[in-house]
Order: C-alpha cells, then sequence, then structure tokens
C-alpha cells in the first residue's frame, strides 16, 4: 500500500531544507572573517648597515600580533620586541619571521661586510671613479668634481679635442674632489678625462667627458617691469566656445633698457616649467630699437601644456649673448 504525504507536509520540507542551505552559505561566508588579521612587523633594522668583518651591528624589531617571533642565521626565536647584536663574517641577510593564527610574515635586512686586506697582501685593486660632475661658473671657469671609492690623487687632462693637452690637479689623498679649471674660451665645447691613483700606486682612467662653456654675458641691462602669463583660447573661422580652438599658453610684459646704448634686437625667451622638470621653451625676437632708458614691451605665445605650473623668462642680445637683467 503507498502512502502519500500531503502539499502541507512537502512545503514544511522545502522550507526546512531551504533554511539548512541558507545556514550553511552564511557558515562559509564567515569562516574568512572570523580568522584573526596576520601579525604586523613594525620594524626590523640593522644599525649600522655596514661593517668590517670583525665588527658589530645592532638587528633592532617591533612586531605586534604575533605568537611566535624568530630571526634565522642562528638567532631562533626571539620577542616581540628587541635589540640583538650580531658579528657576521661577510655580508649576510637576516630574515624576521612572525606568525599567528592568521598567517605568516617576514621581513629581511642585509649587513654588508667589508673583509680587511691583510697588511702583507699588495694592493692591486684599482680605484672606481664615479659620480663626475661639471659646473660653469662663469664663461671662462668650470669646476669639474668626482668622487673615488678610496682615497686617491687626481690628475685632470682637458683639452678641446680627445687629444686634450692641458692638466689640473688633485694632489691629495682623498675620497672627493674638486678642480676649479680658469681661462677656458667662452661658448666652446671642451673633452676632459680622470686619471685617479690611490696609495698603492693603482691607477684609473674614466672614459672621456666633456663640458660646453657659457657664451660671453651681454654688455647690455635690462629691468623687468612686468611680467604675466595665462591661458587662453585661439578659434579660428566660425568655430566659437571652449573645445573648438587651439589653447594657448601666453607671456606679456615689459622691460626696460638701462643701459647707455641702444638695443638694435631683444630675443626674449620663455621657459615653461611643471614644478622642477622643464617642459618646453618658446622664442620671441623683438627687432626694434630700444634707447636707453626707453621701455618695450613683448607678447609671446606657445602651444598650451596642461602640466605647466610656472614660467620663467631670459634675455639675450644680437649676438646671443644673455643679458642680466634686475626685477622691480
Amino acid at each position: 500500500m503507498l502512502y502519500y504525504k500531503s502539499t502541507a507536509y512537502w512545503n514544511r520540507m522545502k522550507i526546512k531544507l531551504l533554511a539548512t542551505i541558507v545556514a550553511i552559505l552564511l557558515t562559509i561566508a564567515l569562516l574568512p572573517a572570523c580568522r584573526p588579521s596576520p601579525p604586523i612587523i613594525r620594524t626590523f633594522a640593522a644599525i649600522p648597515t655596514e661593517v668590517t668583518a670583525g665588527e658589530s651591528s645592532a638587528l633592532q624589531w617591533q612586531v605586534e600580533g604575533a605568537t611566535t617571533v624568530s630571526i634565522d642565521n642562528d638567532i631562533g626565536e626571539v620577542p616581540s620586541m628587541g635589540t640583538v647584536t650580531v658579528s657576521p663574517q661577510k655580508t649576510t641577510a637576516y630574515t624576521l619571521t612572525a606568525n599567528n593564527k592568521g598567517g605568516t610574515v617576514t621581513k629581511s635586512v642585509v649587513i654588508y661586510v667589508i673583509p680587511i686586506v691583510p697588511a702583507d697582501t699588495k694592493d692591486t685593486i684599482p680605484p672606481v671613479i664615479k659620480d663626475i660632475n661639471n659646473s660653469p661658473q662663469n664663461e671662462v671657469t668650470v669646476i669639474v668634481s668626482w668622487y673615488t671609492n678610496e682615497p686617491t690623487t687626481g690628475r685632470l687632462e682637458y683639452g678641446k679635442s680627445t687629444q686634450y693637452g692641458f692638466t689640473a690637479t688633485s694632489e691629495e689623498l682623498k675620497t672627493a674632489h674638486s678642480v676649479t679649471i680658469d681661462g677656458l674660451d667662452p661658448n666652446t665645447v671642451y673633452h676632459f678625462r680622470i686619471i685617479a691613483t690611490d696609495e698603492a700606486g693603482n691607477e684609473t682612467v674614466s672614459p672621456d667627458n666633456m663640458f660646453t662653456t657659457p657664451p660671453p654675458k651681454s654688455t647690455f641691462s635690462l629691468e623687468l617691469l612686468s611680467l604675466e602669463w595665462g591661458r587662453k583660447w585661439e578659434f579660428e573661422g566660425e568655430s566659437y566656445g571652449e573645445g573648438f580652438g587651439k589653447r594657448l599658453i601666453y607671456v606679456t610684459g615689459t622691460a626696460q633698457n638701462n643701459s647707455k646704448a641702444t638695443l638694435r634686437t631683444v630675443i626674449c625667451t620663455v621657459h615653461c616649467w611643471s614644478g622642477d622638470r622643464l617642459v618646453k621653451s618658446e622664442l620671441h625676437v623683438h627687432q626694434a630699437p630700444t634707447l636707453p632708458g626707453y621701455v618695450f614691451k613683448f607678447y609671446i605665445e606657445t602651444l598650451d601644456d596642461p602640466s605647466v605650473d610656472k614660467v620663467t623668462i631670459e634675455f639675450a642680445d644680437h649676438l646671443g649673448r644673455q643679458i642680466n637683467f634686475t626685477r622691480k
């Protein structure tokens, strides 16, 4: 004999089954939320990070929320915050590991060890020349500087070709070197190279480098009375409204000829900057004669660059020599 359940019975069974499925899904969804967060390594540092063989460095750390903290290289388990002194014999990486039920996190530091060269071992390693820089002081003077990885003397060879021909020296044994070269020709390209010699006589010669001396300054002088810049739209044909023309940066101002001679031509160069980065430059030539004491106006346009946040200006005479100017 077959027995049939009523519709109400089956409906109750469906509701119970649905409730069970929902409970299982909620349990699965909430499982990650119940898991604790992994520990946090606030600091792990070596002080100092570079030592000579035989010297010590201190490992310092601070960890939050960890059940166990350990450091490798035979240090083992340590408290959540502390300091330990180590004396590695060679460059060594130390890794701190922090654990809890939420997971494991690690952080590493490296202590660089400089080996000791035995006194009876002859030094045959040549020095390293790095960070070569040149800084023109005026149209006839340049300072050349460089660093070496060990104390050396320095010899600077320079000239208008790779044949060089002139020499300047830095005789003292040191790592930071600087040589001033005088009597150069303005607006001229010079080649130079550096020869570094350490106390043991090992020598290193740098590759060829170049610098250019600035052009001579103009005998004219100006006073900048006003300078203004901004952005504008330029429209063509029957286009109206923003977005149909060209967006420009404009620079306008006035300057007075403070020289005793007439300025026949003034070359105005506008530099557009984004912070400390030069974005673009635009040149304008003012060709109307400007008598001593007279004021001339300038107006310069260039295509906009949205990153530009400031402009500067400089002036040159008809020979391209930079004109000194003061600002009112």
